[in-house]
């Protein structure tokens, strides 16, 4: 049964990756000098060329959004409330037409919808500039998020979600601080509430790449949310560990999502989807924590100026990032192993 299956089984079907030809050469099916040229065609040291283009492409266009906020601003007063406007909108328009025309298969109109999404944030700005809306800063987030979402969704563009994403999380503070007036007890809930925001785009990413999304296979993708994901929740953490008499609801509560979502890393990228960037992340975090918590006993035994306490700290500092890297360093020859 099995054999009929492999024999009807097409080899356009079957990809290929570090994991197929790894388990090829472990097998002897193909020898050693085989799998060096499998490995140069997957991933070519020599693409240097391509990864400039697109990384000279970007700052070019980071440069020109740059300028043209720039130019409004220092030349605010001599330009008409006409001219503002039209020249943002006819901005847009041409990003928009040449991302059509170059089409969002290409790395260029990608871009291109990405600077229109930027534009219609300035435009906004400008807007809120010459009429004098009155409306908080929040609002003017709220409206770049909406209007840019549909550009988001069908771009297929993990950078263009990025900045969409950045955009959300400025909202949420800004809404937090200017809307809602935040008791004494739950003030530092706003940082409970990224995380849980950023950690639900995080498990979106980890679904839809699952699910053949190459565009959200990139590791960067990964990383970038896990990282804001940590840095907030370590706000109350380490608000707890410094003053645990004080601590209000809302940092117990970050506290305790704090100690829920590093196990939930550790596990899933130690175990589930093996990532060394997801959990050499984590692993710092924790040592951050672990750290502070050290240090605030050493400062309650000995007195502040006490110079025995930093020398003590220094030693205890080098032992726990000695041990972090040591995990660290036998988990990748673990994962590597596995061709993972």
């Amino acid at each position: 049964m099995d054999t009929q299956k492999n024999t009807n089984l097409s080899l356009d079907a079957i990809p290929a990756n570090r994991r197929l030809i790894e388990e090829l050469s472990a097998h002897q099916i193909i020898s050693a000098d085989a799998r060096e040229y499998g490995l140069e065609l997957l991933y070519p040291a020599k693409n240097w060329g391509l990864w400039a283009a697109r990384l000279l492409l970007v700052l070019g266009v980071a440069l020109i959004l740059s300028g043209i906020v720039y130019f409004f601003a220092f030349n605010w007063a001599k330009i008409t409330p006409a001219m503002k406007l039209g020249s943002i909108e006819m901005a847009i328009f041409i990003c928009l037409a040449v991302s059509c025309f170059y089409g969002l298969q290409k790395l260029s109109g990608k871009v291109l919808l990405l600077s229109a999404s930027v534009l219609v944030g300035v435009f906004l700005a400008v807007f809120g500039q010459i009429y004098q809306t009155g409306a908080d800063a929040y609002n003017l987030f709220m409206m770049w998020a909406l209007l840019t979402l549909p550009w988001v969704l069908i771009a297929d563009f993990a950078a263009l979600w990025m900045v969409w994403l950045t955009i959300g999380n400025v909202f949420l503070i800004l809404y937090w601080e200017q809307a809602v007036s935040a008791a004494h007890e739950s003030e530092m809930m706003i940082f409970s509430c990224l995380a849980l925001f950023n950690a639900l785009f995080l498990g979106l990413r980890e679904y839809f790449s699952s699910k053949g999304f190459h565009w959200l296979e990139d590791q960067w993708t990964r990383v970038v949310l896990v990282l804001p994901i940590l840095g907030y929740i370590l706000i109350p953490t380490l608000a707890f560990i410094i003053e645990p008499s004080r601590a209000t609801t809302s940092i117990i509560f970050g506290t305790l999502l704090s100690a829920l979502i590093h196990a939930a890393f550790y596990f899933l990228y130690r175990h589930k989807l093996p990532d060394m960037w997801g959990l050499a992340t984590t692993v710092l975090s924790v040592c951050i924590i672990l750290e502070s918590a050290i240090f605030k006993g050493i400062t309650e035994i000995f007195n502040d100026t006490d110079a025995l306490a930093y020398l003590l700290m220094g030693a205890i500092t080098l032992a726990i990032f000695t041990l972090a890297i040591i995990k660290l360093r036998f988990i990748a020859k673990e994962m590597e192993k596995k061709h993972v």
